[in-house]
Order: C-alpha cells, then structure tokens, then sequence
C-alpha cells in the first residue's frame, strides 16, 4: 500500500513538471490570484520573486498588482497584452530602466504606482496617457528628471490630479507645465533648495501641497501658505510655517501667481474644459433622447406597417368572390349590356 502511494506522488510529480516545462501550465499563473474588486478583474502577483512581467495572465486584467518582486527593467512588449489595465502597481521593485513604448499601449490606465524602485527619470510617455489621474513615483533619485522635461511636450495629455514626488532628491518642483487638474501634490522629504514659488501658478486647482521634511525657508513656506490660501485651499491641509514674517521681508507672491499670465491660462485651460465636458454630456444626452426617438418611431412604424397588412389580410377573406354568371353567353345579349356576375357559394 505504501509502495503504491509513493509510485503515485512520483507520477504526480513528473505530470506536474512535464506540464510546467511545456508550458501547458505555468508557475506565474499558479501562483497569481484571480479576483474582483470594484467589479474590476483584478490579477496579484505580489512577492513572486518575478524578474520580468509575466506574458500567460488573462489579457482582461483591469487591475495588476506586480509589487515587491524583482523587476529590474520593463520592455516594450511588457504590457502589449493587457491593453485593459486601469490600475498597475510596480512598486518595491528594482526597477532601472523603461523602454520606451512600455506604457504606450495603457490607454486606459488611471493609475500607475512606481514607487521605491531605481529610477532616475520619469518615462515621458506617462504624461501622454489620456486618462492618468494618479502617479506615484516617491522614492526614486529622478537626477535626470529636470534635462528628461526639456523635451517634455506641453502642456501635458495626461489630466493628473495627484503626483507623488517625495523622496526623489528634488531641489525644485517638476515644470510639467499647466496642470488644471492636480489638486494634490506630495514633495516631501526632498531638499528644494532651488524652490521657486512661480511654479504654482502651474497648478491653479491645487488644494494640498506637502512640503515636511524639505530644506524650503521660512519666506518660500509663508508664501506657500499665502499663495493656498488665496486659491481658496482648506487651512488644515496648508502648510504649517512658524514664522511670521512681514511683508517688506517677505513679499507677497501674487504677482508671481495669482496675478500672472500662467495662472490665468491654468484657469482658462481648466473652464475650457469644463465647457468641454458639458457640451460632451449635452451631446450625449441629445444623442441618446435622439437615439431613444428612433427606436420608438421604427417600432411603432412597424406596428403600424404590420396592423395594415392584418387588415389587409383579413378583408381580403372577407370579400365575396364572383364568377362570370351563364347568362353572358346568350346569343340575344346587347353589345352595350354588361357582364353579369353570379356570387361564388362557400
């Protein structure tokens, strides 16, 4: 009886082997949960030790989950098959370089988490992707960040409404051009030595900014502090600056920010497309009362159609048949007379 059991772990264990070594079934999708969550298909290989994106999961994934594994570079090809993906976390990876087209293919993507890993530059091609709200990217030394955004085209496609930046040996705020759409930005634990408040005007819709752990002085903190609070940001989520310094000593930023030509074009480009998204919603409603008419019109244009026919149908059973009645074929008939006509019987 033992003897039997272990002859049939062995064959067990071979088929097993067999079946990995074929690629009949693969270890990546073993080992990858499966689930859902806010009715997305979501697929996790968290802490898989994987050293490249596997290529063998469900090409509907919405949401992938690849942290803490061992990626160290993402490939042209690495998402190809997953053009779905609306939420990728890739962080505490060890990641160093993205080739470029790696996202290119993620249009639907909302929210990319490539936090932790070695990066020293964002792949441009993120702030490319139309529907990009969340980027997280703390915890890499972005030093070729700055020459890497010389090329940048702007303003950007990508309608990003949070950016986390901390942690990434920052001495300025990124120049990404006009954001109307970013209220929360995250910069702390970077020395901002080189921190120039003209950079806010960029962000006209900005209503959080955390800047601890940075090198900022009192004034650009104070100045911070007034620039947030003129745009109508919440005193709790402001920073906390403990000098008060007066206004010879520190000048008010205004006319570097609420005042300037950028600032107004941030809050022409955010109204534009605001109109932009009303007129985009009149259209579809008219297009879909429009649609709706249609429907309706053809169905009742059939029903019309076939109730005719119905009638049509059955006036025809009603109707009397007639036959050329004997008499016609009389010798002493009329040239003028007319035919007569007998009633057909049932």
């Amino acid at each position: 009886m033992d003897l039997r059991c272990l002859l049939l772990n062995i064959v067990f264990v071979s088929v097993v082997n067999a079946m990995l070594a074929f690629g009949i079934a693969s270890q990546d999708e073993r080992r990858c949960s499966v689930g859902r969550i806010e009715k997305l298909m979501r697929i996790r290989c968290y802490n898989m030790d994987l050293k490249e994106v596997p290529q063998n999961l469900k090409t509907s994934v919405e949401v992938l989950d690849l942290s803490y594994n061992r990626i160290r570079k993402l490939k042209s090809g690495s998402f190809q098959r997953y053009t779905d993906i609306k939420f990728l976390m890739l962080y505490e990876n060890m990641i160093l370089s993205v080739e470029p087209g790696t996202f290119a293919p993620l249009t639907a993507l909302q929210e990319v988490d490539l936090s932790n890993n070695g990066l020293t530059t964002i792949p441009m091609e993120l702030f490319a992707l139309p529907r990009l709200r969340n980027l997280y990217v703390d915890s890499n030394e972005l030093r070729e960040l700055h020459q890497d955004l010389e090329t940048l085209q702007r303003p950007i496609r990508a309608p990003l409404e949070y950016l986390n930046l901390a942690n990434c040996d920052l001495h300025d705020i990124p120049d990404l051009g006009i954001l109307p759409n970013l209220w929360q930005l995250n910069v702390s634990a970077n020395p901002l030595t080189n921190f120039h408040i003209e950079k806010l005007a960029n962000l006209c819709h900005l209503r959080v900014i955390d800047l601890t752990r940075t090198q900022i002085n009192s004034c650009d903190c104070q100045q911070v502090t007034n620039h947030l609070m003129t745009i109508g940001a919440n005193p709790k989520f402001v920073p906390v600056c403990m000098d008060s310094l007066d206004s010879s000593v520190c000048p008010l930023p205004y006319n570097r920010t609420v005042n300037s030509e950028t600032f107004r074009g941030c809050m022409d480009s955010a109204e534009l497309a605001e109109v932009r998204s009303l007129w985009l919603f009149g259209a579809g409603c008219f297009g879909g009362v429009f649609l709706v008419l249609l429907v309706l019109w053809y169905c009742i244009h059939r029903w019309r159609k076939r109730r005719a026919r119905r009638r049509l149908s059955q006036s025809i059973r009603n109707r009397k048949h007639f036959v050329i009645s004997p008499r016609n074929a009389t010798n002493n008939r009329m040239e003028d007379e007319p035919l007569h006509c007998d009633t057909a019987s049932a």
